[in-house]
């Protein structure tokens, strides 16, 4: 497999809280803040969540999930990521056997600063005890979209993707995404991001000769965040290994 070309970065990362605290109500998601340097100086806020279980066993190595949040979340107050989608789930579920990143999208923008993304994995998974051939992507409406597109740029990262309700996706981006585990849930009655979006990219993702599995909910509409609920989501992800192509 092509080894990964790492972008170059040298400034801080800034923590908020201390290696073992924990923000207040005790949710194990602490605030950070990322600064480096790719082609540009990068400076993103994200929670970062670790298992409750993660200083008990110092040999263990955890998968990693990227999760990006929908449009209506971008600006500067990080914890309004706290309130949908997987981190809401986080607040409360302290033994989630992932490692998770939930940056912050800036006012404006959407999720295509790849180099950015990147730097900021590459710093948590040296400084975590991290399994790099389980590293997933996942997000919801631009989220959605933004996890496909990292996939597309990127498909020797990742080992799975999984997107909700993706928003306006591209068919040019299946050949590289043809080579990951994909899993895409979809609302039938959704409006905002049109489900026959999702079904051409899947038949351009086969006509590449891959395959992904797709779930289409009837009488759902965009906002289908408490998917994130369902422990299948979990189960499925931590049988795909990367390299090793995708598992039921």
């Amino acid at each position: 497999m092509t080894a990964l070309k790492r972008p170059v970065f040298c400034l801080l990362l800034l923590t908020l809280f201390s290696a073992h605290a924990e923000t207040p109500g005790g949710s194990r998601q602490r605030a950070q803040v990322f600064q480096g340097q790719t082609s540009d100086v990068v400076r993103i806020s994200y929670l970062l969540f670790l298992p409750a279980d993660y200083e008990k066993n110092v040999g263990r190595r955890w998968p990693l999930i990227l999760y990006l949040h929908g449009g209506s979340l971008r600006g500067g107050d990080i914890d309004s990521v706290r309130k949908l989608g997987l981190p809401r789930k986080l607040e409360t579920d302290p033994n989630f056997p992932f490692v998770v990143v939930s940056p912050q999208c800036r006012p404006g923008e959407i999720w295509t600063n790849v180099e950015a993304l990147g730097a900021l994995l590459d710093r948590i998974q040296a400084d975590y005890r991290i399994d790099a051939d389980r590293v997933y992507v996942t997000g919801h409406s631009m989220g959605g979209r933004g996890a496909l597109y990292l996939a597309y740029r990127q498909p020797e990262r990742f080992a799975a993707v999984v997107a909700l309700s993706p928003l306006s996706p591209i068919v040019a981006w299946k050949d590289n995404l043809a080579k990951l585990p994909l899993w895409i849930i979809h609302g039938k009655a959704d409006t905002l991001a049109p489900v026959a979006d999702t079904q051409e990219l899947v038949l351009g993702i086969e006509s590449a000769g891959g395959h992904a599995r797709v779930d289409i909910l009837p009488d759902r509409d965009h906002f289908i965040l408490d998917v994130y609920d369902r422990p299948e989501i979990y189960d499925w992800l931590l049988h795909q290994k990367r390299g090793a192509g995708a598992h039921p």
